[in-house]
């Protein structure tokens, strides 16, 4: 009987990383389906201006050692039909993929099995590619091409560029261009100088999201290996010749006896990378896979999951110095630019969660006194409270009631902060909820961690004002919740009463401004409007302005980015609520388990072994957006209860997603 092998897996992709923001990412079939994928995506100025070096690599097994007679083993995308070639797909058997190796399997109709592994050096800009054969009854030849653009991740080669070239001699291969050097060295075989374009290759997801997609692709050259039953590996090692060893990434995975505690950990370390080169370089965090660069909001947010839920309280500390030294006027870093060390100031709530991060390191350390940098990271909180309280940049200041306002036209400076056409889709100009809610967290953190009694004190005295205002004015009695934003109005301010998760902060930080009643209230209104499997939807699917789908071109999915789109971070925040409120610490644990499942079954698919950045808010809810995305790790991470029978999730939970 006849049977149709199904169509390649497309949709399954992989991700790892060296520690630099450097990457290699692509999918279950090989086949490149956006432009950021890649078998080597160097950083070239450690964690930013990545460049995708090594594309691909097309491999023919060749049974009887002769050139015209071979097996493909690869398969990429081209044209208008997105036709597959050549036609590898059909011979793959299988794929395993981690955090530390990508593997493929073909088997040939000779009953040879042929494996290639991928793997990424930490701390260098460096891959080690390695086939092996099972199988092999008499010597036969393997060819392989490496496919190079050397060109930004966020670009496309779209012409022949006459400064790509290549050079092969014994087993080093050399794919120069705009200065930049790519070492292909073997072990074994004899690489030969043969250098040509593939055009058209083709980019489906890029194209679905509106953007070019199509691309010219340099071949380097052709690498003939003999092969026999007696010697079965092939080792390739790819560099950038300009790499420099770092010695940044020491830390090891020790299993906590929690097996989906144990694989997050694992996730959680491929976004810890290196602002710079080298032991001295301060830590920082890649916001999300393939695109994103290290974001202050995200790496502060992110900060308890990714480090201080391992034990990793001195790189916690780099990367708090590390933002702190680039403060200006109270404000710390919203983002780097992807391509420099340029830092962009606009966020009005990075500052608050930076002083967040800094008191959970100084209670995790047990006392100001235990580190010597924690003097200079109290300056800098210092610092914000000044300038928030005498006023700065984008509006930002504390008005007479010791609420927060924030914003002016043309920009968006919370984390709802998508804009088109120059305008934030979402402005939120005036007094935000979160906003004020940190704000009254900031000063009750640092008045829980200060030695000095008068200046604790003085903060404590201004959280009060804070929460009895908040109390007052932000409660929407009408919906009994919060108001998202207080809107300048004739004078006055009227609530914005759309629903919206940014209230859930008022409950579920350190110190919130509501508790009792209230904070029961805002919890039942997130659950029954905004709750998911997946997050936290951004608007109540009742709004008039909801959007259920994330989905068209750029300026489609950015007026729903915070119009419904959920969002799996904001669980976080959930299970923090439910904590506060919870009579049954052990009940509430076993509720969480089961709130948090589907996020860890979302290990093993989309981009195995990591988690979305977003989903959409109607179901089935599919995912969106940065396939790996370090706050919805580093929060589900945090929020997990790992001291309770695991009764609540399937135990039966891989260490490595399979996909066969």
């Amino acid at each position: 009987m006849n049977t149709v092998k199904p169509e390649p897996d497309v949709k399954t992709e992989w991700l790892l990383t060296n520690g630099l923001g450097g990457y290699a990412m692509g999918t279950a079939a090989g086949i490149n389906t956006r432009r950021y994928h890649g078998l080597l995506v160097a950083s070239m100025a450690p964690p930013v201006n990545r460049m995708v070096c090594l594309h691909s690599t097309i491999d023919q097994f060749h049974p009887t050692g002769e050139e015209n007679d071979y097996v493909p083993l690869s398969t990429q995308m081209f044209g208008d039909d997105q036709t597959l070639h050549p036609d590898g797909w059909q011979h793959q058997v299988d794929f395993t993929g981690d955090a530390k190796a990508a593997t493929w399997t073909w088997t040939t109709p000779e009953g040879v099995t042929i494996r290639r592994t991928l793997s990424m050096e930490q701390g260098d800009n460096a891959c080690l590619l390695e086939w092996t054969f099972t199988g092999l009854k008499q010597e036969a030849m393997l060819t392989v091409r490496p496919m190079a653009v050397m060109r930004s991740f966020h670009e496309l080669m779209t012409d022949h560029a006459h400064d790509l070239r290549s050079s092969a001699e014994g087993r080093r291969c050399y794919i120069q261009r705009n200065g930049m050097g790519l070492i292909l060295e073997a072990n074994r075989g004899h690489w030969e100088a043969a250098s040509s374009w593939w055009d058209n290759f083709d980019y489906p997801v890029d194209a679905q999201r509106g953007q070019d997609h199509r691309e010219r692709v340099f071949c380097g050259g052709v690498l003939r290996v003999l092969v026999s039953p007696g010697e079965t590996t092939l080792r390739v090692h790819v560099a950038m010749q300009e790499s420099q060893t770092s010695g940044s990434q020491s830390w090891q995975l020790e299993s906590s006896g929690d097996d989906v505690a144990d694989r997050l950990a694992a996730a959680c370390n491929q976004f810890v990378v290196s602002r710079g080169w080298g032991d001295g370089a301060p830590s920082s965090v890649i916001a999300g896979y393939p695109w994103f660069a290290d974001w202050g909001r995200d790496s502060l947010i992110s900060m308890p999951g990714l480090y201080l839920q391992h034990g990793r309280l001195e790189e916690a500390i780099s990367l708090l110095s590390g933002f702190a030294s680039r403060i200006q006027r109270g404000i710390i870093p919203n983002r780097f630019d992807d391509s420099a060390d340029e830092a962009y100031y606009n966020t009005a709530d990075a500052s608050l969660w930076f002083i967040d991060a800094v008191c959970r390191c100084i209670k995790k350390a047990g006392g100001i006194s235990s580190h010597a940098a924690f003097d200079s990271l109290l300056e800098a909180c210092r610092s914000v409270i000044k300038h928030y309280r005498s006023g700065t940049d984008y509006g930002i200041r504390i008005d007479f009631d010791g609420l927060v306002m924030a914003g002016i036209p043309g920009a968006a400076v919370t984390w709802m902060d998508a804009r088109v056409d120059g305008q934030g889709v979402t402005p939120r100009i005036g007094k935000p909820v979160e906003l004020s809610a940190l704000w009254h967290n900031a000063l009750c953190s640092l008045g829980s961690v200060l030695e000095d009694p008068a200046e604790a004190a003085e903060y404590q005295a201004s959280a009060a004002l804070t929460r009895k205002s908040f109390r007052d004015r932000f409660w929407n009695q009408a919906d009994a919740c919060c108001y998202d934003v207080l809107i300048p109005s004739t004078g006055n301010w009227r609530g914005d009463a759309h629903i919206r998760p940014n209230q859930l902060l008022a409950m579920s930080l350190p110190h919130p401004p509501l508790t009792g009643d209230q904070a029961q209230y805002v919890l039942d209104c997130v659950r029954r409007n905004l709750l998911t499997p997946y997050g936290l939807r951004t608007l109540a699917p009742t709004d008039p302005e909801y959007r259920g789908r994330y989905e068209g071109d750029m300026e489609s999915r950015d007026r729903a980015y915070h119009n419904g789109t959920v969002w799996p971070w904001l669980m976080g925040a959930y299970c923090d609520g439910l904590r506060k409120i919870a009579d049954n610490p052990e009940a509430v644990d076993l509720q969480i388990r089961e709130l948090l499942s589907p996020l860890v079954a979302s290990l093993d698919s989309g981009c195995l072994g990591q988690v979305a950045e977003i989903y959409d808010g109607d179901e089935p809810h599919l995912p969106h957006g940065c396939p790996a995305q370090a706050w919805s790790v580093a929060e589900l991470t945090r929020s997990w209860p790992q001291d309770i029978a695991a009764g609540a999730v399937d135990p039966d939970t891989p260490s490595a997603a399979t996909v066969s």
